[in-house]
């Protein structure tokens, strides 16, 4: 498993995780877990669309495993998260 660091708006600033995802995994998956599992530890920034994670400064598809759009372990991502 690759080890990637993603920085995510919170409402006390940009917070990073160091956040392990399988090389065929598709950051769909990866967002649901995390999102879920951190939830009640991190306030995310209010907002009304959906989920960004922006790499290299293109948005990421969350249906496409991160190796096959170019990205590779170590990389930094930034998310947003505008759904809440």
């Amino acid at each position: 498993m690759a080890k990637y660091q993603i920085y995510f708006d919170t409402i006390t600033g940009e917070t990073k995780y160091n956040v392990d995802i399988d090389e065929e995994e598709m950051l769909e998956t990866v967002w649901t877990k995390f999102s879920t599992t951190c939830a009640s530890a991190v306030k995310f920034c209010a907002g009304d669309g959906e989920p960004q994670v922006v790499w290299n400064g293109q948005s990421l598809d969350f249906a496409q495993p991160l190796p096959e759009q170019g990205v590779h372990p170590n990389d930094v991502f930034k998310s947003i998260d505008n759904r809440y």
